[in-house]
């Protein structure tokens, strides 16, 4: 245990105190007791010898001596006594007051370590909540991306399979108008488009307004009749080039038996001529169309009948006029009916195809 210099100094005056008292109460004690010797020594000078007297005086002031002797090394005793139990008391008071100074000081440097640790760790705390806050963001902001990038994956997906859905129905319905089953004659080819051309009004998105425009131009007949293949078209369309060059000089109100057979006559004695088309017309010149006879206006029909133009030839067939157009009407018509549903079904196909790209 450390004492400062002030309480040191304090118990030091203390003690000088004590001994101080103790000092001047010998020196009465002593001064009393001379005086008592002195009293003695004038009463004995009347009695005894001078000897005697100072045997008796030596004696008693031995004696004296003696007893103060034993006196003072009591009192000192005591006094030492007393001052290792005032030091004692004294020790205890500052060893007491010491601890409880430390304990204030432990005290006080246990709060402010409290304060600087509880300081610190809101300080940590809120760095780590902030860094924490931080990633969740940016963990949220990962997500989200990924979620936004899933949906689009997903919708795309969908409308990939939509776009083959689409693909699929256009297929079929594009096989149906031009495919033919060999050996069955024309007349029995004919079959229905209904089925096919509800698939791809199913397989289409309900907002392809484009799908909705081509199906409803598809003619009434491709749906409920069907239509004719191309190599149907093509045999019927011998046979009406055959009959109509017999009558190409019959009116459409008709005509005699003999004008009959003089249209019957010419269509054989007619030759065919090497190039049915001229060269200026095949170069899109302008041509005179009305110049055109009925021979001619087949002749060109032939021609790209031959090289498998059926928009070209019904063009053609179109300019013919008496009885050959009242012949060659109901191949028109068919035809028609032909060119507008594959021109639909060839649309259906380039649709669906140009959207399937979009999801390669």
């Amino acid at each position: 245990m450390r004492l400062d210099q002030g309480d040191i100094d304090l118990f030091i005056a203390h003690v000088v105190s004590h001994v101080l008292y103790y000092q001047k109460e010998l020196k009465k004690l002593e001064t009393m007791g001379e005086d008592r010797i002195k009293r003695a020594v004038e009463k004995a000078f009347s009695k005894d010898d001078a000897d005697l007297i100072t045997a008796k005086v030596q004696a008693q002031l031995d004696k004296e001596r003696r007893q103060l002797e034993l006196e003072y090394q009591k009192k000192a005793l005591e006094l030492q006594l007393d001052i290792e139990a005032e030091m004692r008391q004294q020790l205890k008071i500052q060893a007491q007051a010491h601890s409880d100074h430390l304990v204030d000081v432990l005290d006080i440097k246990e709060k402010e370590l409290e304060r600087y640790f509880s300081r610190v760790l809101n300080e940590r705390l809120e760095q780590e909540q902030s860094a924490y806050k931080m990633q969740i963001s940016a963990m949220l902001g990962r997500l989200r991306g990924m979620e936004d990038a899933l949906k689009l994956r997903a919708e795309s997906d969908q409308q990939a399979r939509q776009a083959h859905l689409l693909w699929s129905a256009c297929q079929s319905l594009h096989r149906c108008v031009r495919a033919s089953t060999p050996g069955v004659p024309w007349q029995q080819q004919l079959r229905p488009l209904k089925s096919e051309i509800e698939n791809v009004s199913k397989a289409a998105n309900t907002d392809d307004e484009l799908v909705k425009v081509v199906l409803a131009g598809i003619p009434s007949e491709a749906a409920g009749r069907g239509v004719y293949t191309e190599e149907a078209m093509r045999e019927r369309f011998l046979k009406v080039e055959r009959i109509a060059r017999r009558l190409a000089l019959i009116p459409e109100q008709g005509g005699s038996l003999p004008l009959y057979f003089l249209s019957f006559l010419q269509s054989f004695l007619l030759i065919k001529a090497v190039n049915p088309i001229p060269a200026a017309e095949l170069a899109d010149e302008p041509v005179e169309l009305a110049q055109l006879d009925t021979y001619d206006i087949l002749q060109r029909s032939r021609y790209w009948m031959d090289r498998g133009d059926f928009s070209m030839t019904l063009r053609y067939m179109n300019l013919l006029k008496g009885a050959a157009r009242s012949v060659a009407q109901d191949w028109i018509n068919e035809t028609r009916i032909l060119l507008e549903t594959q021109q639909a079904a060839n649309t259906l196909m380039a649709h669906a195809a140009a959207s399937g790209l979009l999801y390669v």
